[in-house]
């Protein structure tokens, strides 16, 4: 049977009435829906009512039809709450809602081990509102033509969480990490502007599949173009990557496939006459900064010393149109619900909205001083992080009345702050949802073997599942999940990860990961069993 869905969510946080885990363990064959078990197994554990499946997380899920899952039903699909504002200054980070501009809180950028995250910039928020920024260092010129030593460059990316108020990951990847996106597996493209490399990471668990570290599956991407400084993912799952260039040369932007690493084109210089589209049939970018995707797929890049705006076309990468501004040192760009672009200028501390379509100005607003990059919001208000003034402002939509929030010292980022880019463009045909569940064996001895779910997936939907293990609660929130499992039935271990069926594990996590490429159904989870023997 198809169920239909209103409006699906991505991610937004629904809550769940209970954190605690269920201890509903009864004896292999003897629960209704346990079947068949692997070799030697004794024990189950079957979610399948919705007290079974409210024992664990909702993330734009919902439990409406008879205790079966499916993806949410009434919530806003490209909610916003939160905007992530790294200061570069003081080596930390702030967290703001949207709804109040209120600064929720402001942490430190420490990893575990007492590492910080020397000037942090360049926030994307993920699926769960937990945020990614890049650590630049204290210099980030190559030695060639900055004169400064490598050992003063930072190589980690850090995810922050607000639930937890801290850093929950620190990863080592290139020299000076500057552009950051998500896809929609959630995985982190990382821009190292020292090396011209893209490393790709798992954003849930930090495995490494591209890069040039310890563990990492394949190779880093060579960009064959200077000083990434940007990066977004657009509907088909391509990277965009700004090449900024450096010390009078020209920036470029590059295409790359995430499914396959390839890059599929290097597309500038921007230095010669443009076409008129946008009425500027001017010459020359030397540097390019920021860079966003719209809903046609198309790009939008700031051309920082020529004081405008550039538009690509997403699918050949050809110039479409330039437009000028008014404002000068033009950086970040970001797109809202209609289509419109904003852009801040730095220098003459102002934002302006352009119509996407035309190119026609539709506004330009002061701001406080030295404005770096712009966001929108779910709800059409405009965000602008203003470095020198150490303060962020909200331009309100409707009428553009300004509120202005101090963060704090040299507040810098230009990227997906807000998670607007991620859930309206890179998720506009892939919307994901997830339900994630513990099973407590209550004994240290236990070995996980195999898990089994019931699910109905109507046309243009698709449900995954994969696990992890641990000895502990406590050990468990850091374990790392393997792939997917093939099917349902399929051995814990069989996507790799924590799990194994020959090592004791007290405590085994499900993940259920719902998708629907329509805008109509989901699937349908009716039940989850985990099985082990003692």
């Amino acid at each position: 049977m198809v169920r239909l869905v209103v409006a699906l969510s991505l991610l937004v946080l629904t809550g769940c009435p209970s954190d605690k885990s269920s201890s509903k363990v009864v004896l292999a064959g003897t629960d209704a829906d346990a079947g068949a078990t692997g070799p030697g197994d004794s024990f189950a554990r079957t979610f399948t009512s919705r007290e079974d499946f409210r024992s664990g997380t909702y993330n734009g899920i919902s439990d409406d039809n008879a205790g079966e899952l499916t993806m949410a039903i009434g919530q806003s699909r490209f909610a916003t709450p939160y905007m992530w504002v790294p200061n570069s200054s003081e080596n930390s980070i702030s967290a703001i809602d949207t709804k109040t501009s209120a600064v929720i809180g402001t942490w430190p950028l420490t990893s575990d081990t007492g590492e910080p995250c020397y000037n942090p910039s360049r926030t994307t928020v993920d699926f769960n509102f937990d945020c990614w920024v890049g650590c630049r260092g204290t210099n980030s010129y190559l030695e060639s033509y900055g004169g400064q030593p490598l050992s003063q460059v930072d190589t980690k990316v850090m995810k922050v969480s607000l639930r937890e108020g801290r850093v929950i990951k620190s990863i080592r990847v290139g020299h000076a990490p500057r552009a950051l996106a998500l896809d929609a597996k959630n995985h982190l493209w990382v821009g190292n502007s020292v090396d011209d490399t893209v490393w790709e990471i798992d954003g849930d668990t930090g495995q490494c599949y591209r890069g040039d570290g310890p563990g990492c599956a394949q190779p880093a991407i060579q960009l064959g173009c200077d000083f990434p400084y940007g990066a977004v993912v657009d509907q088909k799952q391509m990277l965009w990557v700004v090449c900024r260039g450096y010390a009078g040369q020209d920036g470029r932007v590059a295409k790359v496939d995430t499914a396959t690493g390839a890059v599929l084109g290097r597309y500038g210089p921007f230095g010669t006459v443009r076409p008129t589209v946008f009425g500027d049939p001017r010459g020359g970018c030397i540097q390019l900064y920021g860079i966003t995707v719209d809903q046609l797929g198309d790009i939008w890049v700031g051309g920082f010393t020529c004081n405008d705006v550039i538009k690509l076309s997403g699918a050949t990468g050809e110039l479409m149109g330039v437009k000028k501004l008014g404002g000068t040192t033009t950086r970040g760009v970001a797109v809202d619900l209609d289509g419109n672009v904003w852009a801040a200028s730095s220098t003459t501390s102002t934002v302006t909205k352009i119509e996407g379509a035309t190119g026609n100005l539709l506004k330009t607003i002061d701001v406080p001083n030295g404005p770096i990059g712009v966001a929108v919001d779910a709800y059409g208000h405009m965000w602008a992080v203003s470095q020198s003034a150490n303060s962020v402002t909200k331009v309100n939509g409707v009428d553009s009345s300004k509120k202005a929030t101090t963060v704090g010292q040299g507040p810098y980022s230009y990227s997906d702050m807000l998670g607007l880019s991620l859930r309206m463009v890179t998720l506009g045909r892939q919307a994901v949802a997830t339900w994630r569940g513990v099973v407590d064996s209550n004994d240290d001895a236990s070995k996980f073997s195999t898990v089994k779910w019931s699910v109905e997936t109507p046309t243009n939907t698709s449900l995954a599942v994969r696990v992890r293990c641990a000895p502990t609660k406590a050990a468990l929130a850091t374990a790392a999940f393997g792939r997917d499992l093939a099917s349902s039935g399929a051995a814990v271990d069989s996507g790799g990860g924590s799990c194994s069926r020959a090592t004791p594990q007290r405590f085994l996590e499900a993940e259920a990961r719902f998708t629907s490429t329509g805008t109509s159904a989901s699937p349908a989870l009716k039940d989850l069993t985990a099985y082990w023997a003692k």
